[in-house]
């Protein structure tokens, strides 16, 4: 039956194909697409929103903070729509101590403490509002951005796995130092280890050190202002489609792409190399100026961008607490 499949794929013209195969993609895809839509015009929780909204607010401060060179006065649109959020959770009656929200309000009280001690006056109606969350939730508090140096940041690229493991945090702050290919290359080999389904290693990765096609390739990129150019290595992530057999196995590219990027990223900073990954969530024009920059071949999906370089001696880090095992499992 299969060698009469094969002869029957085989008499038929490309563009035929290209369109069964389409429609066999569309099906399979459904399932998933409309369990995603469906979330966003039926899924009527409020609660979980507002505290995705905290989360993707609070975390864009964090970045300001932490920047090699914080703006004075920088985000105000931001804050301000974090602290409309922090309200919105307020009518919920929600508890004080979740994490999106204490880390949400420390987050602000950090804010303004920052502009207080560089003596920088804030808009009136940003201040006011900051004040007032200050008062209202004086006994809140979250994780502060982490003031650290090389030496501390890697003291622990040798501990036992967990002690590793919690040490390594996104950096977004580099020296000019040139990372060698070759140390690259025994990064990338470490990562060669992650699980890769049927030993069909998907993954290929695009070093990018050339100042005009960094530049380029940050300029589409959303989420790298105020460190992105002082990445001295960008670390461009793809896997190869070709590797999958049919559309069942459509998200392969992306398993095997995630556990290759946190393998790599561990082996980064086990080579005491500094790393921020940089999503690739892009449309479909931003996806295909990339390919032209740097030519990527067609049957490459893109996954992710890893920003990196050496540290300097002294640097911030976002603090970006994470839930506890406990609030994250569920027993069956």
């Amino acid at each position: 039956m299969k060698a009469l499949k094969a002869q029957i794929k085989n008499m038929l013209p490309q563009k035929l194909l290209y369109l069964y195969y389409l429609n066999s993609a569309k099906k399979a895809s459904m399932y998933d697409l409309k369990r995603r839509v469906y979330d966003k015009v039926y899924n009527k929780s409020d609660i979980e929103k507002v505290k995705r909204d905290l989360a993707l607010a609070y975390h864009i401060v964090e970045k300001g903070l932490t920047m090699p060179e914080p703006r004075p006065g920088f985000g105000k649109a931001v804050v301000m729509i974090l602290i409309d959020t922090v309200e919105r959770y307020e009518k919920f009656q929600l508890p004080e101590n979740d994490l999106e929200f204490t880390q949400s309000v420390s987050v602000l009280k950090e804010y303004l403490h920052y502009h207080e001690e560089i003596n920088f006056s804030l808009d009136q109606d940003l201040l006011g509002r900051l004040i007032s969350i200050e008062e209202r939730y004086a006994k809140v508090e979250g994780q502060k951005q982490i003031r650290t140096s090389k030496a501390d940041y890697f003291k622990d690229k040798n501990a036992p796995f967990d002690q590793f493991c919690q040490s390594r945090y996104s950096v977004r702050n580099y020296t000019e130092e040139e990372v060698p290919m070759h140390v690259l290359h025994d990064c990338i080999n470490l990562a060669q280890r992650s699980p890769s389904f049927c030993n069909r290693q998907p993954n290929r990765v695009h070093i990018v050190k050339s100042p005009e096609k960094k530049k380029a390739i940050l300029e589409i990129q959303n989420g790298n202002r105020g460190f992105g150019h002082l990445a001295e290595t960008l670390i461009v992530v793809s896997s190869v489609v070709s590797t999958t057999k049919d559309m069942h196995e459509r998200f392969e590219n992306h398993l095997n792409g995630g556990l290759f990027s946190m393998t790599l990223l561990n082996a980064l900073h086990y080579n005491k190399i500094g790393a921020c990954s940089l999503n690739w969530s892009v449309s479909d024009d931003k996806d295909m100026k990339l390919r032209e920059i740097i030519d990527i071949p067609h049957n490459e999906v893109v996954l992710m961008i890893i920003a990196c370089g050496y540290l300097p001696d002294e640097f911030s880090i976002a603090s970006s607490p994470r839930k506890t095992a406990e609030e994250i499992t569920k027993m069956h």
